[in-house]
């Protein structure tokens, strides 16, 4: 479904694109036009420049003796096309707290089956708190919001009003919130529980192959 600001036209280019991400292979502009149909490159970078001034995409590159830019597709312009995949929020600490990035800078597909649901989202884990886990630096973790974390489960917690934020098991009683990594070298954390809100409970990972 497109949103009310992506017309017929920049919903075909925006698809153009994703066709060429999915395959792992840079939308250049030269190759947008041929496979549009347009009968020059100049005829297609008014339109383009209008879709990145909507946040729908980001021109890179060019201008080097005649070299065609790229067109990379935003998050904004993956979710006006519905094109799936995993919002990739930033870091999420895996050791002591930090602050919280909530902005989408990417989108991540699995390639293979994985089973997340509409609102799931992803956080880079950066630290090795969570080893015990065999959640490592590096990692994507894969978290759900709106759902009651249970005693012991494992989950991207956000503390005060400054919102900081780790990933830990998380142990509940009536006054305080305990954080547990699983790393015998970070000492649990105990913190008030009204200071505590729970950004996503964890649901599964995502590693990156080494060839």
């Amino acid at each position: 479904m497109r949103t009310s600001s992506l017309t017929p036209t920049h919903e075909r280019i925006a698809r153009a694109i994703l066709n060429l991400e999915r395959r792992h292979e840079p939308a250049f502009v030269s190759d947008l036009v041929r496979n549009l149909g347009y009968a020059a490159e100049s005829s297609l970078t008014a339109t383009l420049h209008l879709m990145e001034r909507k946040g729908f995409l980001l021109l890179q590159g060019g201008g080097a003796r005649g070299r065609s830019r790229v067109a990379r597709l935003t998050p904004q312009g993956r979710m006006a096309i519905g094109a799936g995949g995993l919002p990739l929020l930033g870091f999420i600490p895996a050791g002591p707290l930090t602050e919280a990035l909530q902005q989408a800078d990417d989108f991540v597909e699995p390639e293979e089956l994985f089973p997340y649901r509409d609102g799931d989202f992803l956080l880079r884990v950066k630290g090795d708190s969570m080893i015990g886990d065999g959640i490592l630096d590096g990692d994507k973790v894969l978290l759900r919001p709106g759902l009651e974390a249970r005693q012991g489960e494992i989950a991207a917690v956000l503390v005060g009003e400054s919102y900081e934020s780790t990933l830990k098991h998380i142990y509940l009683d009536k006054e305080t919130v305990t954080l547990r990594a699983s790393n015998p070298k970070y000492p649990d954390l105990s913190v008030p529980a009204e200071s505590v809100s729970i950004a996503g409970v964890f649901r599964g990972l995502i590693r990156q192959s080494v060839a």
